[in-house]
């Protein structure tokens, strides 16, 4: 065996070894190889190169393409829960625009009983206040005069009552006539009239029977009104300044409650069928497009506005984080518990847990379960939404499982992927 022969052999071994390994970029280091054999391997070696780049992309792809993988660590910090895509009956239901409002037997509009100058603000807009809380004080002449009359009157109800007692006493020692003594008791019985007409006066300008037994005269708080809240909730407007004139027939503040609401919407002829007290109702705002607002039809009005051909609906809503605001609007979608298909069971659709969607700038998405720990990110487009289930109707198919806990941690996950983050977590 000559010693060419042992080189070429060699050589060619190595090159195998290196096909083998899938190693792009090494080179037979420590042998001088011919032309011929040099060239092979500049072509092998860029063979490999492309190769080996083709790995590392489609790694990167996967991750691109919406796979996130997860150590079991990472998955049990996620708190990942899946669920089935399943196939489910087609619930009858309506949608329609709303606009959200007040709860207007929670709502108070405050003003005072008497005209007067603004003497103290005490309510802030944006306030919350229970009932009986003081929100300003008002300084009136009128409300003065008032208690100025109510004083003088009181006194004049109290010397005739003395004066009747003293008649009453004299007739008794046959000192008087018993005609002093009617006219004393006529007096006496028209006093206290007088007296309880001013009273009522002052009772009617908001004061109670503690307060007006309380005065006395040079109280130099007489002409000071104070205007309270009637209801508790929270201070919703605001129309009064300090040194300005009010009057009652302006509000000076509205006090309502946020989170009791009324929702109305507009049910057509055509459709008031399908809509019933108690029906299960969900509200969705473009403030809020991931959250599911959950309430009842409380109201279905009595008569069909000539104009629009529809009735007025009441739907009843607590939101305790103030999330809606009355006068934002609103898509309404309601169920009907009491529809039946005469042709037999309803038909069914693709749906999801409302849960499994996440917004993905004007869509959804939701993460599919490829593997243990292995998740796929998929666009999804959606069609009627229930109370708790979505229709899919491009995206998923039934049988798959889907994320509905830790969605949003995998979306983020994704996201950093695509940014240039490792692929698994």
């Amino acid at each position: 065996m000559s010693r060419r022969w042992l080189i070429a052999a060699c050589l060619a071994a190595a090159c195998s070894s290196d096909r083998d390994a899938g190693h792009a970029h090494d080179r037979h280091e420590g042998h001088a190889p011919d032309k011929k054999h040099e060239g092979h391997d500049d072509k092998h070696a860029g063979h490999d190169d492309h190769a080996g780049h083709d790995d590392h992309a489609g790694h990167d792809d996967n991750h691109e393409g919406g796979v996130v993988e997860l150590t079991p660590e990472a998955a049990t910090r996620a708190g990942i829960r899946t669920a089935p895509v399943e196939l489910r009956p087609l619930a009858a239901q309506l949608r329609s625009t709303a606009r959200v409002g007040f709860d207007e037997e929670r709502v108070a509009h405050v003003s005072p009983r008497i005209a007067g100058r603004v003497a103290e603000v005490t309510a802030r807009l944006g306030q919350d206040v229970k009932a009986g809380d003081v929100l300003a004080v008002v300084e009136s002449v009128e409300l003065g005069e008032a208690k100025a009359e109510y004083l003088r009157v009181r006194a004049e109800a109290e010397l005739t009552e003395q004066t009747l007692q003293r008649e009453e006493r004299l007739f008794g020692d046959k000192i008087t006539s018993e005609q002093s003594v009617i006219e004393a008791r006529t007096a006496h019985r028209k006093a206290l009239t007088t007296r309880e007409t001013a009273a009522e006066r002052l009772r009617l300008l908001g004061l109670n029977d503690r307060e007006i037994g309380r005065l006395r005269y040079g109280d130099p708080k007489a002409p000071l009104y104070t205007l309270r809240t009637p209801v508790a909730g929270r201070v919703v407007e605001k129309h009064l300044a300090l040194g300005e004139q009010v009057t009652p027939e302006e509000p000076c503040f509205t006090v309502a409650d946020p989170t009791h609401l009324w929702i109305w919407i507009d049910v057509f002829e055509r459709d008031l069928s399908r809509v019933h007290v108690g029906d299960e109702v969900t509200v969705v705002t473009t403030a809020w497009p991931d959250r599911v607002f959950r309430g009842q039809v409380a109201h279905l009005g009595a008569q069909i506005d000539p104009a629009s051909r529809a009735a007025r609906a009441r739907i009843d809503l607590v939101d305790t984080e103030g999330a809606l605001k009355p006068g934002m609007f609103a898509e309404v979608t309601i169920t009907d518990p009491h529809a039946t298909n005469g042709a037999g069971p309803r038909p069914t659709v693709v749906a999801v847990p409302a849960s499994a969607l996440q917004r993905d700038g004007e869509g959804f998405i939701a993460f599919v379960v490829t593997g243990e720990h292995r998740y796929e990110r998929r666009a999804v487009r959606t069609g009627e939404r229930g109370a708790d289930f979505v229709e899919v109707l491009e995206g998923l198919r039934a049988g798959e499982r889907v994320v509905v806990d830790g969605a949003f941690f995998l979306k983020s996950a994704a996201a950093r992927g695509q940014m240039g983050g490792g692929h698994s977590h």
